[in-house]
């Protein structure tokens, strides 16, 4: 199937010269009539806009690179063209990251068989992940550490705070639990 968005997508990216964001585009592309006929479930007809334009963007990042060696940055915040004389190696490791990516954009059949309850469990997937990254995040803070450190650091930090706010040595007590709570969660996770 041929993408009706990707005329339009590339016209605004070759203008927004400091890239786009998908939001932007998806506004730019709001009332454009391959929206049509989208289903009425509000969370499933964003699913399809959204990869109606990720499956353009896509098509277009390897359109790009083949007939004109650019390459076409593509992440949530910002999608640029870019000359890969402007950041030697990027395009290539661009290209080659965003392959499972691409793969699944740009196949039709995960466009015409995703379901209401598919986008759901998608969606509970997202907030797990996004609430166990702000947990991470507020655990590297709880230990003083920032989020690059080592599991040695972790363990080290962890040990000395929690001699410090040991209740049995006079520490406080919450600021304890805190801190094996956020140790557990540093402890097991990647």
């Amino acid at each position: 199937m041929h993408n009706p968005l990707i005329p339009e997508i590339l016209s605004l990216l070759r203008v927004q010269q400091t890239g786009i964001s998908e939001y932007e585009l998806m506004q730019h592309l709001a009332e454009h009539e391959a929206y049509s006929g989208f289903a009425d479930e509000a969370q499933l007809a964003l699913f399809q806009k959204h990869f109606m334009i990720m499956n353009a963007l896509y098509e277009l990042q390897h359109q790009l690179w083949q007939d004109e060696q650019l390459c076409l940055d593509i992440s949530p915040l910002k999608i640029q063209i870019l000359i890969p004389a402007e950041s030697p190696g990027s395009s290539e490791l661009a290209l080659s990251n965003a392959e499972e990516l691409s793969k699944y954009y740009r196949d039709w059949q995960n466009f015409e068989s995703m379901t209401e309850e598919q986008v759901a469990i998608l969606l509970g997937n997202f907030w797990t992940r996004f609430v166990s990254l702000a947990k991470r995040e507020a655990a590297f803070e709880i230990l003083e550490l920032e989020p690059d450190a080592a599991r040695q650091q972790i363990t080290e930090s962890y040990r000395r705070l929690a001699v410090k706010h040991h209740p049995d040595k006079g520490g406080d007590k919450e600021m304890f639990i805190k801190i094996r709570q956020a140790y557990e969660i540093l402890k097991i996770s990647p």
